[in-house]
């Protein structure tokens, strides 16, 4: 068997095996789940029955195609949060295939099957974040690499059909989010230049407008409530873009020291700077696209993850792992069988480092979510027939989705994301609150008796349940977000 013939082979075989992989981990205790992953599954939930929305509750971002997708399948198989799991792995093994892709375009066949295997078997948190997305990245990177795929593909026999195509993708890449966007807007642009035929444009912005006509709505009309500023200054977006290298992406790849975290940021940066100089020599514009692509990227993020950036949030290196698998994959193609070897070693490693972080993973659907027994406490209430309450952010969706909303809970920090919720919770008698025990929201309740009107106060599994004995607004009070 031929090297080509090898890597094709086994490519198809991890690929299908780490669909098996991923579907079974929903059922096992690596499965963990928090406040934003429960928002998607209700989201979704709604969707199925009638009640839609375009984006993620309270934001002005974060389109909802992994929702529809998670809701229509709702409908066949029932309100499960295991329906929206796997929806996001097919969404992201979608992904997994542009990559294969655009890396053949790129370069040759034999680099698309090694990059698509890297970006696939990426280590235990990019496949996290595959089995549970927080709502818009694994379509984000769909939407927007696959614009890119159609835009660089050779020209098609009708040419209007690559440009309604394209422009579409990088519409509906916007509606998921501005990261979506910038991966497809290098490749418009080239499209644009290679061919500068007005009513093809013209057919383009339409089929764009199409797909991002939510976020235009969104942005055009009048918001209930603003978005909050994200911006965290100047003094943060300088030193998150060397963040985005030294912490995001090194602790997704594992780094748990400085000297660690610093070579695999220099590792992630080399790669980039391997893509751009192929781009440069080789007249590659699939490769430039792809850096600029990722270059654009840490330039978004940088200032408006509104902090400094930490090893937590591994959840952006999504949006530059394309070009780094495929940068990677073109240098390991270089050597006999390498390419090979590192296809097998990314899976080794993939699940050496899920035992890393779960040593004892267990068959167990109880507890997923990561912020305590909201098992435990959403029996509580239900027993005590409360149907609607207001509680910390980080527990509030989680115990609404735990219960299937026959609680729900709304957030009384942030932004307000689901009125109906805090409306019921307001209008309830008596108005009930739930903050984690011993917390900063839980401290001003007990210290400030004063303030507020009497209650009652109940500890369950690690959170305080205050029953208030008159009504009240407790939006006329500032929290924080626990």
């Amino acid at each position: 068997m031929s090297e080509s013939r090898l890597i094709a082979v086994t490519f198809w075989a991890l690929f299908a095996a780490g669909i098996a992989l991923r579907i079974v981990l929903l059922f096992t205790s690596v499965w963990q789940l928090d406040s934003d992953n429960a928002v998607v599954y209700l989201i979704s939930k709604h969707i199925s029955e009638g009640d839609l929305a375009w984006f993620f509750w309270g934001q002005q971002y974060g389109g909802t195609l992994l929702e529809f997708a998670a809701g229509t399948g709702m409908l066949v198989f029932g309100p499960h949060v295991e329906v929206l799991g796997v929806t996001s792995i097919l969404v992201v093994a979608g992904c997994t295939l542009v990559v294969r892709h655009v890396a053949t375009l790129a370069f040759d066949r034999r680099t698309g099957y090694v990059a698509a295997t890297l970006f696939w078997f990426s280590g235990f948190w990019m496949l996290h974040v595959s089995i549970s997305d927080p709502g818009f990245y694994g379509p984000s990177v769909l939407l927007g690499l696959g614009s890119v795929a159609i835009a660089l593909r050779p020209a098609m026999r009708h040419p209007i059909v690559q440009w309604l195509l394209a422009g579409l993708l990088a519409g509906l890449a916007l509606w998921q989010s501005p990261m979506g966007f910038l991966l497809a807007l290098p490749g418009l642009v080239v499209l644009i230049v290679r061919q500068p035929v007005w009513q093809r444009l013209l057919a383009g912005v339409g089929a764009f407008v199409v797909g991002a006509l939510p976020y235009i709505l969104l942005t055009v009309l009048p918001a209930d409530h603003p978005a909050p500023n994200r911006f965290g200054g100047w003094g943060t977006s300088i030193v998150n873009l060397g963040g985005m290298f030294t912490a995001v992406l090194a602790s997704t790849f594992g780094a748990e020291n400085a000297i660690v975290s610093a070579l695999v940021g220099l590792l992630c940066l080399g790669l980039l700077v391997v893509l751009a100089v192929l781009a440069a020599r080789r007249r590659t514009a699939v490769a430039g696209v792809l850096v600029v692509g990722a270059v654009l990227e840490v330039l978004l993020i940088a200032p408006l993850a509104g902090i400094v950036l930490s090893a937590t949030d591994f959840r952006y290196s999504f949006f530059l792992l394309p070009a780094l698998a495929i940068s990677a994959g073109w240098l390991l193609t270089r050597i006999r069988l390498l390419g090979f070897a590192a296809m097998l070693l990314s899976v080794v490693l993939t699940i050496s480092q899920i035992y890393v972080v779960f040593p004892v993973p267990q068959f167990n659907t109880q507890n997923r979510y990561i912020i305590g027994d909201i098992s435990a406490l959403g029996d509580y209430l239900q027993s005590h027939h409360v149907q609607a309450a207001l509680g910390d952010y980080w527990l509030a969706y989680a115990v609404t989705a735990e219960t299937n909303e026959q609680v729900t809970v709304g957030a009384l920090a942030i932004n307000r994301r689901y009125v109906p919720y805090e409306e019921a919770a307001v209008v309830q008698n008596p108005v009930v609150l739930i903050v984690y025990a011993g917390a900063t929201n839980d401290e001003a309740l007990r210290k400030n008796t004063q303030k507020f009107p009497p209650s009652t106060r109940v500890e369950v599994s690690g959170f305080a349940i205050y029953t208030f004995a008159q009504p009240f607004s407790p939006f006329a009070y500032s929290w924080d977000l626990y």
